[in-house]
């Protein structure tokens, strides 16, 4: 146990969140949450159907959301869609992480609680958008792509690692719960969902790349890899968010060719980038080697015992 907690606080002391995959992370989830919104107007997002539902959904904490204070106080929910999009293209831009972190979570908030049909990647992006406070608190770079010029403090630096673990813990559930949870259907497990899946008028493959999928499905062999390819990989997804930066940074890379070709199939690519960006914050962790000019000056200690400009190895 002593060694145990040890070795935590020795990760939490190397860690160092402010890197490109984080922002990589927070750029991907404002871009989905930007493409819904850009995409899908209004009767999309909030029908009103008589008996069903009246526009924005505001029962319970969702009366505090965007779209219902608008609605309440008589403002066009045009309104709220501008800023909305106001706000998203400022973080994936990547300005002023500290101050763009708390309302790049109540435009997703606002959004997933509003919607009369909200799916899973909105929920994903609410989840992550409120994980990623603490770690922007933090950060008080101008720009999130730029080097940190200074190591994050420790109480900063522990509040990010928990945020983070946090994360790969949604992820694990994810993955696991979508792998495991389909060996309970017959058709998964014998190895034919994946022909229903393409093949499907509403969720099947985009018509252009039809022919070279059906020439796929028309094998047996070919249906079985596809059904069972997809459940090994979502596990393997889980599993590699259990070890180390470099095992993540290769699921990273796994997630990408996963999500992509889902993307590509079958037309998910909000979810495909909601994913990768839960994958990206989750390679978020390399030691701080300081930025150019401080290496250049001569700048002190990192900690870790690493002179400025040289990286300690991440954990």
């Amino acid at each position: 146990m002593r060694q145990l907690w040890t070795d935590l606080v020795r990760a939490v002391d190397r860690f160092e969140p402010r890197s490109r995959p984080l922002a990589v992370g927070r750029s991907l989830l404002a871009l989905a949450s930007g493409c819904l919104l850009v995409f899908s107007p209004d009767r999309a997002l909030f029908p009103r159907t008589a008996g069903v539902t009246d526009g924005p959904v505001c029962d319970g904490i969702g009366r505090v959301s965007m779209w219902c204070l608008a609605e309440s106080s008589g403002v066009d929910l045009q309104v709220c869609r501008v800023l909305a999009l106001a706000v998203l293209a400022v973080v994936a831009l990547g300005y002023r992480p500290r101050w763009t972190c708390v309302p790049h979570w109540y435009v997703t908030y606002s959004l997933s609680t509003a919607m009369a049909l909200p799916d899973a990647g909105d929920q994903v992006i609410r989840i992550l958008t409120l994980l990623l406070v603490p770690i922007c608190l933090g950060d008080d770079r101008r720009w999130q792509w730029w080097p940190p010029p200074a190591p994050m403090s420790a109480a900063w630096r522990g509040r990010a690692y928990a945020a983070q673990l946090f994360v790969r813990v949604l992820g694990v559930t994810i993955y696991a719960e979508a792998s495991l949870s389909k060996l309970a259907v017959p058709a998964w497990r014998d190895g034919t969902a994946g022909y229903y899946w393409l093949v499907h008028p509403h969720y099947g493959s985009v018509f252009g790349i039809r022919p070279p999928v059906g020439t796929i499905l028309q094998q047996g062999i070919g249906v079985s890899v596809v059904t069972w390819g997809a459940l090994a990989t979502e596990l393997t997804l889980a599993l590699c968010l259990l070890g180390s930066g470099r095992v993540r940074r290769a699921g990273w890379a796994l997630a990408i060719g996963m999500h992509g070709a889902i993307a590509l199939l079958m037309g998910f690519t909000t979810f495909a980038m909601t994913m990768v960006g839960l994958w990206a914050i989750t390679c978020a962790g390399t030691a701080w080697s300081g930025n150019r000019r401080a290496g250049r000056a001569g700048a002190g200690a990192v900690p870790g015992g690493a002179a400025g400009g040289t990286a300690v190895p991440s954990s």
